[in-house]
């Protein structure tokens, strides 16, 4: 691991501590994460609902409002079609649920993972028109459907889209207006397709939403309500869920929504809707502090395992429902098909990395990786673990029938949608964002895919960008380790993509004590003095027994990479520090 310094104006950051009154240090965190002017500085410490922007900054808002408006009057069947994700399950749910409590004649439809596959298709949309359905509005999808919006408006469907995902059209700067290239719905709402008025900072602000994000944007406009108004702040819990699974960005109004959230999803399971109480108490987590991490890695993979390896219209069911002895029994199968998840991943996890072993490492830019023996549900999250562990971009394929449906993850430095546009003439499609991908291709086409992406990783990176860095925002003495540390990387929080927690850098520690603990001897347990200094504290390395337990002992002298935070246990709290990396003076 190599670390790095973060750079930082020096300038910029004393004015933002002389001009706002906080402290020397939150005021260079801030301006390593580029909030380096007062405007934005005060945007950003502001998190109150009523500073999010009004809805009507989507350039198709009130025709979308309008005609959504005009159905429920006429009591017209609405569809709110999904996706299967966590993203598109929380993000149908809001809008159903709002929907519904406005008297519409709603159901929601979420495709089959396996049967259908992504987004929108013509199958479903003529069995909805069958139905009688005139008005069908997407959740985090439908930007790149062409084919189907011809489709809905040939069978006299109004459609509304709904997304956040990238397309060729975005990416080209093409305008709203070219059905060429967007889709030609009756409204399209999306986080780059603002109104001509809209400013930077709003633009800006909202660039970061997620589909269950643009989803209550939409409900924010058709409940004409204030920001800060009950009615509009009872969906936040869902927006946390599907911005956090979707590891949305958390800055802007993403950051404004989870932090009010968070608060939600922590509060007593009486006060939550019944099936995220369910879904707590089967992650067993019932009346503790949710935080980024619990939804990360408690609930949301309870919720994701439905679309997985099941129907995701279990999750959907389980969030929309207000029965409370249903929403029990939804979370308790939710929770057996994610223990059921995790075995199939295991599996697959062992046979890839075994397989990844075997590639030359300085000849390989990328893993693609391919078997007819692999649940398509369960190989993005491999894939996600292989990139993480070997540091290249990796690319699982699940193949049936001669055809591949595989999931892509990358690493910091590589844009994966572009690697994948530039090798799309051996694809038979994909989509996605800079860091994840999905796609299909055909099963003789999968080698040819192995050595194009992995020389363009290579081209791209060069032999420096698989070297694993660690940014250190601030070196930090442990003399300015208090209280007052504390408060400030509170007032920064949520933590997430795009708003890192603090990491924070000493040097010349003493290592006091030392201990390997956890199951295994996983973790590395330590009391840490700095040099000419009288204050010691505990830190904890998680994850680093086998690399450094064997290494340190009392009297070492060692570097730290760490973010420092409040540790309660038996009633007591001390200020302890999580430690991210460890280089040893040998």
């Amino acid at each position: 691991m190599k670390w790095v310094l973060a750079e930082h104006d020096a300038g910029a950051a004393a004015l933002l501590s002389r001009e706002t009154g906080i402290s020397p240090l939150m005021a260079r965190l801030l301006v390593v994460r580029g909030i380096g002017d007062l405007s934005a500085a005060r945007s950003f410490l502001s998190t109150e609902l009523s500073s999010l922007s009004d809805p009507r900054t989507f350039r198709d808002m009130d025709q979308a409002v309008t005609r959504i408006s005009e159905a429920i009057r006429r009591h017209e069947p609405i569809t709110v079609f999904g996706d299967y994700d966590v993203d598109g399950v929380t993000g149908s749910a809001v809008l159903f649920l709002a929907l519904r409590d406005l008297g519409a004649d709603v159901q929601a439809y979420i495709p089959d993972r396996m049967s259908e596959g992504y987004g929108l298709n013509s199958d479903a949309l003529g069995r909805l028109a069958g139905a009688g359905v005139r008005l069908v509005i997407t959740v985090d999808c439908g930007i790149s459907a062409l084919r189907e919006a011809d489709h809905a408006r040939s069978l006299g469907i109004d459609l509304i889209i709904t997304d956040h995902h990238e397309s060729d059209a975005m990416r080209s700067g093409s305008d709203h207006g070219q059905a060429s290239v967007f889709p030609r719905a009756f409204a399209i709402l999306h986080p780059s397709l603002l109104s001509e008025n809209a400013s930077e900072d709003v633009r800006q602000r909202v660039s970061g939403l997620t589909g269950v994000g643009m989803a209550f944007k939409l409900v924010q406009g058709l409940l004409k309500a204030e920001s800060s108004d009950p009615v509009v702040q009872k969906y936040l819990d869902l927006v946390t869920l599907g911005t956090v699974a979707d590891m949305g960005r958390i800055t802007g109004e993403n950051r404004i929504l989870v932090r009010h959230g968070l608060n939600m999803l922590s509060s007593n399971d009486a006060m939550l809707r019944p099936g995220v109480a369910a879904l707590k108490q089967a992650a067993g987590i019932s009346g503790k502090r949710v935080t980024v991490g619990t939804v990360g890695f408690s609930l949301a993979p309870r919720i994701n395992a439905s679309g997985r390896l099941a129907r995701a219209d279990t999750a959907f069911r389980l969030l929309t429902t207000d029965d409370p002895g249903e929403a029990g029994r939804l979370a308790n199968d939710l929770d057996a098909v994610n223990r059921e998840r995790q075995a199939v991943e295991e599996s697959i996890w062992k046979e890839a990395r075994e397989r990844c072993l075997a590639f030359d490492p300085a000849a390989t830019g990328a893993f693609v990786l391919s078997s007819p023996a692999w649940h398509p549900g369960v190989v993005g999250i491999v894939a996600s673990r292989i990139s993480d562990e070997f540091y290249r971009p990796a690319v699982l394929i699940a193949v049936k029938d001669g055809v591949g449906k595989g999931s892509a993850r990358s690493i910091p430095g590589y844009d994966l949608y572009s690697g994948l546009s530039r090798c799309s003439d051996i694809l038979l499609g994909f989509g996605g964002h800079k860091y994840a991908a999905g796609l299909s291709i055909s099963e003789e086409q999968v080698p040819r895919l192995q050595e194009r992406l992995s020389a363009d990783v290579r081209e791209s990176l060069g032999a420096g960008g698989f070297v694993r860095k660690m940014t250190i925002d601030a070196p930090i003495t442990f003399n300015e380790i208090n209280l007052d540390l504390l408060n400030d990387i509170d007032r920064m929080s949520p933590y997430g993509q795009g708003n890192p927690e603090p990491r924070l850098g000493s040097k010349e520690l003493e290592v006091l004590s030392v201990r390997t603990v956890g199951n295994g001897s996983k973790h590395v347990k330590m009391r840490l003095r700095q040099k000419e200094s009288s204050l010691s504290f505990e830190a904890i390395a998680y994850g680093k027994g086998e690399q450094f337990g064997s290494r340190l002992r009392p009297g070492k002298r060692i570097a730290v990479v760490f973010t420092p935070r409040m540790n309660t246990w038996n009633n007591m709290s001390n200020i302890e520090l999580d430690v991210r990396d460890i280089k040893v003076d040998e």
